[in-house]
């Protein structure tokens, strides 16, 4: 148990990593049943808070400053924290004050100089999210920009593709309910060549525009290109560039001296250093464009305190002044978009929280952020005027802990239940409807739904196999307390869900109703073929004949399979040789770029040779062991044939089942036929099984 709860909490940051719902209601508050404890004595809950504090004793959120600074040196001084992260900053306000705002650590193993939360400068990643929406929400009460308003006209002309009677409007990309297809920037998008000449904005924008492809307003999906366009409409509107703006009308104000959008000269010199897996510290690194409204900012636990107690006071700072009216405020921190009240998406801005258990019955809006070597969190309960900003300098989940630690500690006495009263579990066959098979939205992972009977499903995707009992109508809770809710049509159809991964819905696969002529139903790989057809990953004409034995190109599979995980076609020159001339010279190079393929000693590619199946295992491996996604498994006895650099990756995808009925075992061996061309009904089967839940 405890085993599937850090692997169910890693899933959150790596889906890290991530919709036809009326306005939520009112208040926007998840409307989860809140009850008190079961046991609220202090024997019971001294175990479970940092420094032994009582659990209870701080219902009403936190006062003392000592207390709260102690509360925090308790949680920051455990050995398992302190080494996930070396360099730490947190602040902590209430009803207008700061109460603590503190760094831990050192600043980089260089120096050993201490981390200091009023100096020392993190890369707070997607938390500028809230800056760029707080940006837009200035110009709507300036009547400069509308809520409602289409957005093509701020597009200098460019048409969308939109094959649906409804325009994407701002409020669209302020909730991340726009329809685009996903899209989101490269590996090449990070610059460490000093005389690298960034992108503009603008270009960085047109060059990527994504077509819309679900209805806008009716789906919700994590979505950086909305924000990088909602920041590109704030500049056209403002007529000012977008981190001058920004500077001038949020920071300024604020006092945020320690933050901007910009990497300056002045704010590398503090910044905090990461490190690689291998304690390597990294290069210092700038992006393209130089400012990303999604995801560039970079500032202070300090200066993030000052913008806290504004936003808790209507707005307002201790000495008057506004960056934002009552009525926006409110906006914000109401949720305008849910998949279910006890699972709201999100607000102007914000997000839920990654475990809505933890919120206890509390109002929370959240904003997460990852960029390379950074993470943050600030996460707000507006009822309590109550507000904590923390980042550090690595990619873990060590914020969600915070997070659960400081929620358990200060309003203890309550408890989240998500069971509606009365509410009797339906049968096996009342629960059918749910089963399928659902596709994430953003990343393509599949989750598969199955009724187990007495009003429970068994529910299967990337972190194993989940037991979920019917809490109500369309929301169901794990055996860890973490809910799943169902989106149901007018017509009463299941359409979507959205569970572990809170960045977006999984939309439910259709039955394919037209196949290939040459795909008799009863193929053997129809399966993965039509299964491909339903994700709308096949580009093959399905009145012509897909010719299943046709072997597959290097260049061919690389496209293919960038398209299965969403990573973009690279701008920067090519690498290779002989790729210029390929219609995948920017599959090949993003590919490399993201250390997923290498070419030979001559530098060459070789974009048309067949790929052999060995070297789509490798590619294949290196993606998913590299990520987290699946585990190596170098035990399986292959036949003779693999070469040795192969091996581990071909030993692996065996034992995650990665592929058709080519692959057999005899006499205690599997061949892989490791030497042989791929050909397109195993590459079906291959790329299908990998967004399969793992066995």
């Amino acid at each position: 148990m405890n085993q599937n709860k850090t692997r169910t909490r890693r899933t959150y940051g790596l889906l890290a990593a991530l919709l036809a719902l009326s306005l939520a209601g009112e208040t926007g508050v998840a409307h989860a049943q809140t009850q008190p404890a079961a046991n609220t004595s202090a024997a019971a809950s001294q175990s479970a808070i940092p420094g032994g504090a009582v659990a209870g004793a701080y219902a009403n959120g936190p006062r003392d400053a000592g207390e709260v600074e102690a509360f925090l040196d308790a949680f920051f001084a455990r050995d398992a924290v302190k080494q996930r992260a070396g360099a730490v900053a947190v602040s902590v306000v209430q009803d207008g004050k700061t109460l603590v705002s503190k760094g831990y650590g050192i600043v980089d193993q260089a120096s050993q100089s201490p981390v200091d939360a009023d100096r020392t400068v993190f890369r707070i990643a997607s938390v500028s999210k809230v800056f760029t929406a707080v940006a837009a929400l200035q110009l709507v009460e300036q009547g400069k920009i509308a809520l409602k308003d289409n957005i093509e006209p701020y597009l200098d002309g460019y048409k969308i593709t939109n094959p649906f009677g409804k325009p994407v409007t701002i409020e669209h990309l302020l909730t991340h309910t726009t329809g685009f297809e996903a899209r989101e920037p490269s590996d090449a998008s990070y610059v460490t060549d000093p005389s690298f000449k960034p992108v503009s904005l603008k270009e960085s924008i047109f060059e990527v525009f994504p077509p819309v492809v679900r209805e806008p307003g009716t789906s919700y999906m994590y979505d950086n290109f909305a924000s990088r366009l909602l920041g590109y409409i704030v500049q056209q509107a403002s007529g000012q560039p977008f981190g001058s703006y920004v500077q001038q009308h949020i920071f300024e104000p604020l006092g945020m001296t320690s933050s901007s959008f910009t990497l300056t000269t002045e704010l590398a010199d503090r910044l905090a250093t990461s490190y690689d897996p291998a304690n390597d510290a990294l290069p210092l690194y700038d992006l393209s464009p130089r400012e990303w409204p999604e995801g560039s900012l970079l500032s202070t636990a300090s200066d993030m305190a000052l913008f806290m107690r504004a936003f808790l006071n209507d707005g307002r700072t201790a000495d008057g002044k506004t960056i934002l009216s009552p009525e926006s405020v409110k906006a914000m921190s109401t949720y305008r978009v849910s998949i279910h009240p006890a699972m709201p998406d999100m607000t102007y801005g914000f997000e839920s929280p990654v475990e809505p258990a933890k919120a206890i019955g509390e109002r929370v809006i959240s904003k997460g952020g990852d960029i390379l070597g950074f993470s943050s969190l600030l996460w707000l309960l507006p009822d309590r005027r109550t507000g904590v900003f923390v980042t550090y300098n690595a990619n873990d989940d060590l914020r969600s802990e915070l997070f659960a630690a400081f929620m358990d500690h200060y309003y203890a006495d309550r408890q989240t239940t998500f069971e509606q009263e009365g509410f009797k579990p339906q049968s096996k066959a009342a629960l059918a409807r749910f089963e399928g098979l659902y596709s994430d939205l953003r990343v393509k992972f599949l989750t598969r739904v199955e009724a187990a009977g007495d009003g429970s499903l068994t529910v299967s995707d990337i972190t194993g196999s989940h037991s979920l009992k019917q809490a109500s109508k369309l929301l169901f809770v794990d055996e860890l307390g973490n809910p799943l809710a169902f989106k149901q049509a007018v017509d009463g159809r299941i359409t979507d869900l959205k569970y572990l991964n809170l960045f977006s819905y999984a939309a439910k696969l259709p039955e394919v109703r037209r196949s290939f002529p040459d795909i008799a139903a009863d193929h053997p790989y129809a399966p993965y073929i039509s299964a491909l057809q339903s994700l709308g990953l096949l580009q093959d004409d399905p009145t012509k004949s897909f010719e299943p034995q046709q072997f597959v190109t290097r260049g061919a599979f690389i496209h293919e399979f960038n398209a299965i995980w969403g990573i973009q076609p690279s701008s920067h020159p090519s690498s290779f040789t002989d790729i210029d001339g390929s219609p995948y010279r920017g599959d090949v190079q993003a590919a490399l770029e993201s250390g997923l393929v290498s070419g030979t000693s001559n530098g060459l590619f070789e974009p048309n040779r067949p790929i052999r199946r060995e070297e789509a295992a490798v590619i294949s491996f290196r993606l998913l062991a590299g990520n987290g996604i699946r585990v190596p498994n170098a035990s399986v006895p292959l036949a003779p044939g693999t070469s040795e650099w192969a091996v581990e990756a071909v030993s692996s995808v065996v034992s995650w089942k990665l592929h058709g009925p080519e692959t057999v075992e005899s006499k205690g061996t599997t061949d892989y036929g490791s030497k042989r061309a791929l050909n397109k009904q195993e590459m079906a089967a291959l790329l299908f099984a990998m967004l399969l839940p793992s066995e």
